[in-house]
């Protein structure tokens, strides 16, 4: 009897519920693709019309009033309450923005709050997805909007990393205070973070922090790591002796970022501490030192090559990269040296032609 009852149950309800959930959701599948497609198709009709209208404000150089008046007219033309379509013009917005440089980048900014996508931002920040407040953040970033500063400043301590180092790079573009401060900032940067800080300089011609030789002591060592690099990327070499005795650092990054330092830096002052230090060092750090070598030594570092390249037991890296630090250094001692040694022979062929 309970057989029978769930055969027929089977047959007469479920199959058929089954057939029409899986025809809902092919109808849905199809739907969701032809709107897709549909959509696309508009987007790529209107981005044309947006960047003709775009390119067309920006360098009328309408201001106030009159440029807000010929936004409305623009508003009227095109589906501005679309989401899609805000968000395409939105992008294109800060695709200008990127391509343009002086006056005409606060130009795209105006032209951008004429259109309140500012508000947009906001409302992306305040969101409760950190992913979400993050696009918002950029936003209010790549426009220059520093009337933004206030939303973003309550992010710079959240829990969330990304978040966090999102705003207060942010917050870095949007200030008008030096950077000087960074300094005490407590928190580890990632590599791409101390890029963008460089590029935070770069975008706003900052002249170097005044205390930038007190970054070098900061007990976090990613600030220790971005003073280095910002000393480099502004040729400075004032704070010298602070940057040698980076290379008894604890930390392998810190040293590593000194080593190649002193290389860009031409301070020929290092070149003994590069030869104390090079026994010290594991393999990375061995080639690194040599690189820098290359750069700033003297007969004192062809004497203290050739003698390593004596010893026995020599990693082929390491032995490529002496070899290539000692022709850089004197080319003349380099082709004339270890003739009898076959396998520095072999490595020298591999040097003076690449095809080898």
């Amino acid at each position: 009897m309970a057989k029978n009852f769930l055969e027929t149950f089977l047959q007469n309800y479920m199959v058929p519920i089954l057939i029409i959930l899986l025809l809902v959701l092919v109808i849905i599948i199809v739907y969701h693709r032809l709107r897709f497609v549909y959509l696309s198709y508009r987007k790529r009709q209107y981005h044309i019309k947006i960047s003709d209208a775009l390119t067309e404000l920006t360098f009328s150089g309408y201001e106030g009033e009159l440029l807000k008046a010929e936004v409305s007219k623009f508003i009227a033309r095109f589906p501005y309450h679309k989401k899609w379509f805000k968000r395409l013009l939105l992008s294109s917005i800060l695709d200008l923005s990127l391509n343009l440089k002086g006056d005409l980048i606060y130009q795209v900014r105006e032209i951008y709050m004429a259109f309140e996508l500012h508000k947009y931002s906001l409302k992306l920040i305040k969101h409760p997805y950190w992913n979400i407040k993050c696009i918002g953040i950029n936003h209010f970033q790549a426009m220059n909007f520093v009337h933004g500063q206030k939303y973003i400043k309550p992010y710079m301590t959240s829990k969330n990393v990304i978040l966090r180092s999102n705003a207060y790079i942010a917050h870095l573009y949007l200030t008008t205070e030096p950077l000087d401060a960074l300094v005490d900032y407590p928190v580890p940067l990632s590599r791409v973070n101390m890029y963008k800080v460089i590029d935070v300089l770069y975008m706003k011609h900052d002249t170097i922090p005044k205390n930038i030789a007190n970054w070098l002591e900061a007990k976090n060592d990613t600030i220790v790591i971005l003073g280095l690099k910002i000393m480099v990327f502004y040729n400075y070499t004032a704070a010298s002796e602070k940057i040698v005795f980076l290379l008894d650092h604890e930390q392998i990054r810190v040293r590593e970022e000194a080593i190649l330092s002193i290389g860009e830096l031409f301070l020929i002052d290092a070149e003994e501490a590069l030869h104390n230090q090079f026994d010290k060092e594991e393999k990375l750090l061995k080639i690194e030192i040599l690189k820098s070598l290359a750069v700033i030594g003297s007969d004192t570092s062809v004497s203290f090559i050739t003698n390593v390249l004596k010893r026995k037991h020599l990693d082929k890296d390491v032995k490529m990269e002496l070899l290539r630090s000692l022709k850089s250094i004197d080319n003349q001692y380099y082709d004339t040296r270890f003739i009898l040694d076959l396998e520095i022979d072999r490595m020298k062929a591999h040097l003076n032609c690449a095809y080898l």
